[in-house]
């Protein structure tokens, strides 16, 4: 062992050098730094110290690699978010169900309300029942431009199609019109490329006698996509934009001759702050849903998680400020007479308290100080070298990491605060310390 940590002990001592030779210059820094060190051992640490300081290094360098991973897992999640998901979508704000009129509210003047957006587009989305032989299942009907139309969700990026083409969607005069499947949809229906699928919607119309009344039709299969994220795969099924406007509520010809959709949504450069674009609808009819709200329990989740995973973690380093108390503790015992002879030859009980603060802001400040370097190393080892994760359980294929600097400032100075407030006590008892009765039994 002693070859394995040699080029650590090297480090050690030319470290405590220097903060010898700093201490020299301050004299409770001085008697601080010699309250750390064992005289016996050179430059060496006290083992009660030693303990201590690793305490703090184990506990911020488990904070700052599992929270960076963590984060990292947080990223890629809201990555895939904002993948699938437009970041706004703006619905008609009393009857969202209903829609609205384009000519009413053209795509121009979301344009002009929204001049950041990068992509503006309308959408239609309707809850029916799908049919294929005799599998039935209920889904998310999703209608778009046929040609360029759902560049703002996760089926219409690359690679997402894994069979089929989108051309299909496109109005083919007599023949049926297209239709694309999740494959997890796909897969629950049993149906392939180019079998025929009916589309039940039973929200389409009330009849004379105050029955419901189902709308039905038959469309081809002429893709399935796969996005990475459940929601969209085993729910969504998506057709052009003049057949999905067949399945609103009470449709009749009025709808298509005033262009009528469920939404608008719109991208925009940062995604973080799209609730401030939402707000710019308060004053309108219209109300926005951004990619947050959506997401909003996952997104607590994730949060919740990180507090509770970062509040656990915390304990150890509280336990090693338990150990920095314990360990000052003992030196003030064992050198009381050391501290009654300063006392005698003048050092004031303001420089007596003063002295044991410093001696827990040392301990603090090392054992940060390489916790921290530790885990940055670690994780730098780890955005370099990814571990790889098993496909069949998780989406990610290697360990993800991010980097929380902001974080990692939060987590040093918490750290440093506890193991200075774990020095107050030990410091009170030394100023307690009466000289005469520490030089009697000299």
């Amino acid at each position: 062992w002693r070859v394995l940590f040699a080029p650590l002990f090297v480090l050690w001592r030319m470290i405590a050098g220097v903060c010898e030779r700093v201490a020299r210059n301050n004299s409770v820094l001085w008697l601080a730094w010699r309250n750390l060190i064992n005289p016996r051992r050179g430059f060496g640490l006290s083992v009660m110290t030693s303990v201590s300081i690793a305490g703090v290094t184990i506990g911020v360098l488990a904070l700052t690699v599992v929270l960076s991973v963590m984060g990292g897992f947080e990223r890629d999640m809201k990555a895939k978010m904002l993948k699938g998901l437009p970041h706004l979508e703006v619905y008609l704000r009393d009857n969202p169900t209903h829609g609205f009129s384009l000519h009413r509210y053209p795509l121009t003047w979301f344009r002009q309300a929204f001049p950041q957006a990068a992509l503006v587009e309308p959408f239609i989305q309707v809850d029916v029942v799908l049919k294929h032989s005799r599998h039935l299942s209920s889904a998310v009907l999703f209608a778009v431009e046929p040609i360029k139309g759902g560049q703002l969700w996760g089926f219409r990026q690359r690679d997402a199609l894994l069979e089929g083409s989108y051309q299909g969607l496109r109005p083919r005069g007599t023949a049926l019109p297209g239709i694309l499947l999740g494959d997890g949809l796909a897969v629950q229906m049993g149906a392939e490329v180019g079998d025929e699928i009916t589309i039940l919607n039973p929200n389409s119309a009330l009849t004379a006698v105050g029955g419901l009344s189902t709308t039905a039709r038959v469309f081809t299969l002429v893709g399935i996509f796969h996005t990475g994220l459940f929601t969209y795969d085993g729910k969504w099924a998506v057709i052009s934009l003049a057949e999905g406007r067949k399945f609103l509520p009470d449709y009749d010809v009025s709808l298509d001759e005033e262009q009528y959709v469920s939404g608008v949504a719109l991208n925009f450069p940062d995604p973080e702050r799209v609730d401030q674009a939402a707000r710019r609808l308060t004053q309108t009819p219209l109300e926005g849903l951004t990619w947050k709200e959506t997401n909003s329990s996952l997104i607590f989740a994730l949060q919740l998680e990180k507090f509770a995973m970062g509040a656990i973690l915390m304990l150890i380093v509280l336990v090693a400020a338990f150990s920095i108390s314990g360990t000052m503790m003992m030196t003030v015992f064992y050198r009381r007479h050391q501290i009654a002879l300063l006392r005698a030859m003048g050092l004031t009980a303001r420089r007596t308290y003063r002295v044991f603060l410093m001696q827990g802001l040392l301990i603090g400040t090392i054992g940060v100080s390489s916790g921290m370097l530790a885990g940055v190393a670690i994780l730098l080892l780890l955005a370099n070298y990814p571990i790889p994760l098993p496909q069949e359980i998780y989406y990610l294929g290697n360990v993800p990491v991010r980097f929380l600097w902001y974080d990692y400032l939060v987590i040093g100075i918490l750290a440093w605060l506890l193991s200075l407030l774990s020095a107050v006590y030990p410091a009170v008892v030394a100023t307690k310390e009466v000289p005469s009765r520490g030089l009697r039994f000299q």
